[in-house]
């Protein structure tokens, strides 16, 4: 168009890829525990709480915060999830027919320094059940004027009445990658029941531990939950904290 120069390779290759290094980003904390906070380059746009837990059904609200100086257009989108053995967030279909939300606004603009909040009502027929309300954020640019579109979910746990218990949980094996420094665990809920790890710890058998976050286990599910490791001695005990019961490898340790 006239009086507009095309833009260069280096800020197309940009604009191409700065959302997707955000929404890298926005997904590791898809799965975090409650007072997660995001970390910069996103901080100006933030989304609180980032996970919220129910039994059967929300009835609830979330805040969207614009910290930058221009005025942010949401869109907001209901949308499913599954998470890998690995730990990785895969997006998946929502079953409409089965999970029904309903928000108080699905497009809306937020002004400059300004918070919006959400409400919004989850019921599912049959439960667990899990999705995240996705809000996707533009009108934000970089200091070089880079257009950003920022996705930040909320996500949503429906429980079922009947809580998780510590006889689903099976612990399979602890390792270490010492290529990585990562020390992991293989845990598998055998049982029906969705439920949160609140805590990971990690022990050498010397006593020296590194803690890690929480995590979800679904039902019927095997997944590997990570800590960062530095240590020269492999770990040797783990201890999982669930909210009615704790899980511990070592000889002797507690069960609930």
């Amino acid at each position: 168009m006239p009086g507009k120069s095309r833009p260069t390779s280096n800020a197309v290759r940009r604009r191409r890829t700065a959302p997707s290094r955000i929404r890298a980003a926005i997904l590791a904390a898809l799965l975090a525990p409650a007072g997660y906070l995001l970390p910069t380059p996103l901080a100006a746009q933030t989304v609180s709480p980032p996970v919220a837990e129910y039994t059967e059904r929300a009835r609830s609200s979330f805040r969207l915060t614009n910290g930058t100086i221009f005025p942010l257009t949401a869109v907001l989108e209901v949308k499913g999830f599954r998470v890998t053995e690995q730990g990785e967030v895969v997006p998946a279909p929502i079953d409409t027919s089965r999970v029904h939300v309903r928000l108080s606004a699905t497009s809306f603009r937020i002004p400059p320094r300004a918070t919006y909040t959400v409400f919004y009502e989850a019921t599912a027929d049959s439960t667990p059940a899990w999705f995240t309300i996705s809000s996707a954020l533009s009108g934000a640019r970089t200091d070089d004027g880079i257009n950003l579109r920022i996705i930040l979910p909320h996500v949503v746990y429906l429980n079922q009445k009947q809580p998780l218990a510590h006889d689903e949980i099976v612990v399979h094996r602890i390792e270490l990658d010492s290529a990585t420094k990562k020390a992991r665990v293989l845990l598998e809920n055998i049982g029906p029941h969705l439920g949160r790890a609140q805590t990971l710890s990690l022990e050498t058998a010397d006593g020296e531990r590194h803690p890690g976050g929480g995590f979800p286990m679904f039902p019927h599910f095997r997944r590997w939950a990570e800590v960062d490791w530095d240590l020269a001695a492999p770990p040797a005990r783990a201890e999982i904290r669930f909210a009615k019961f704790t899980i511990d490898t070592a000889p002797g340790g507690p069960r609930s």
